[in-house]
């Protein structure tokens, strides 16, 4: 899936999404921010109006859509800019009209789930916990700071990679100050805290309503591997937080919204996310945007490959798809807690990115494991059954999307209600994936 860089006028990003979304009714766009006025679209998007409309109409929609000028971009290259651009100025596009704040918890149905506890807040997490490999986290009312935080702050590592995000070699912000918290200082520092928001946040006093991640307060251990999201230059460090995170007790799944070009992954890296298998911990992976191929290590047969939807229950026409994809969940227009560069905690919309919808599934797995708590051990004697049982039974579940082609979005949409209310698969129907 190739990119084109579009330079937009004075309207922007929100004239230009509005205007295809009118020629492509039903149909996610795909158009990725990279400023105020400038977005990666994929090919697709360009082929799709010209198949409708012929060349001319469709050079026509794009100059009505703002479009001053376009240029097609090598996929490196296109990944180059998404990966360098400055999340902070990109428009708040969660606040468009008609889209609530919690647009995605409706759409995977966690709402639903959580009744099955009484609500969201009465989830007995017993010695349940989450791991997270990421950029790290930082104290945020949105994780209980600073009275009785939910981040295992003693278990939290730091495990740094230098590499994308360095200058001279130097990594920006470098390691931080150790403890799995984050520098805040290079340009994706706060994904980690982004992504942890999502998966297990819950903040009463969030303007203008209280602030729910998919599964609440759920206990999150956090390993800081890198500066960056792309981290084929952190493999090993990747290895030893998956080596890490396996020794905590009651850790039950791993949420990696990282990763890098599958050709390059190591046999260290395969040798952890076997050990992970092995010992019945579901690592979820996002997929990957804006490249069309799943990322490593999500492509792999022992992880969980999560791509994107968006408001309306659609491909999210950014997302990584194809066959390595389990199924998808939102990863657009995404409400989450964030801390400014000035340390300030605070609250915005518009994230998007796989990223997110790797967070709602680990949230998603937290909460199956929470509810079959007691079943699980007497039923899958095998660690690796409860892997292929949740993998399972959440793909048996997922709603499936219009305009989804096979072998592209998975099964579909997530469903976390539906997942908590299927039986659990019987053992002899559950087959061993091969090793990485």
């Amino acid at each position: 899936m190739a990119q084109h860089l579009l330079d937009l006028g004075d309207d922007g990003i929100a004239a230009a999404r509005a205007q295809l979304e009118h020629y492509l009714p039903g149909l996610d766009p795909g158009l990725v921010p990279l400023s105020a006025q400038t977005a990666l679209l994929p090919d697709t998007t360009l082929l799709a109006l010209q198949r409708s409309y012929g060349l001319r109409a469709a050079a026509d929609i794009l100059q009505r859509a703002g479009v001053r000028q376009h240029r097609a971009l090598p996929d490196i290259e296109a990944l180059d800019l998404l990966l360098a651009r400055d999340a902070a100025a990109a428009p708040d596009r969660a606040l468009r009209a008609g889209v609530a704040r919690d647009w995605h918890l409706t759409a995977v149905k966690a709402q639903d789930a959580w009744a099955r506890w009484g609500g969201p807040l009465a989830i007995d997490w017993a010695d349940l916990r989450v791991g997270q490999i990421d950029t790290g986290y930082l104290p945020h009312p949105v994780f209980g700071f600073p009275a009785a935080p939910w981040i295992d702050v003693p278990a939290g590592r730091t495990f740094f990679a230098s590499g994308p995000g360095t200058d001279d070699g130097a990594a920006v912000g470098g390691s931080g100050p150790g403890g799995g918290v984050d520098a805040n200082q290079a340009a994706y520092d706060g994904h980690g805290t982004r992504v942890a928001s999502v998966i297990c946040g819950h903040d009463p006093g969030a303007p203008p309503a209280p602030f729910f991640g998919v599964a609440p307060r759920v206990p999150l251990v956090p390993v800081r591997i890198a500066n960056h999201v792309f981290i084929s230059h952190a493999q090993r460090e990747l290895a030893r937080a998956l080596h890490y995170l396996l020794q905590q007790p009651g850790l039950g799944v791993i949420n990696l919204s990282m990763g890098f070009l599958p050709r390059t992954q190591m046999g260290v890296l395969d040798r952890a996310i076997d050990a992970a298998y092995e010992a019945g911990v579901i690592v979820v992976c996002a997929a990957g945007q804006p490249l069309a191929s799943v990322i490593a290590p999500a492509h792999g047969r022992r992880t969980v490959a999560v791509a994107g939807s968006t408001v309306g229950g659609i491909p999210w026409g950014s997302s990584a798809h194809g066959t390595a994809v389990d199924w998808a969940a939102p990863a657009d227009a995404i409400y989450r807690a964030e801390v400014r560069r000035d340390g300030s905690a605070a609250y915005a919309g518009g994230g998007d990115g796989t990223s997110y919808a790797a967070a709602i599934t680990t949230g998603a797995a937290a909460l199956w494991l929470a509810h079959h708590r007691n079943a699980l051990p007497a039923r899958y004697l095998q660690p690796w059954q409860r892997v292929e049982a949740f993998i399972a039974t959440a793909g048996a579940t997922a709603r499936a999307m219009p305009h989804q082609q096979p072998g592209s979005f998975g099964s579909g949409i997530l469903d976390i209600d539906a997942l908590l209310a299927a039986p659990l698969p019987d053992p002899a129907t559950l087959r061993k994936q091969a090793r990485a």
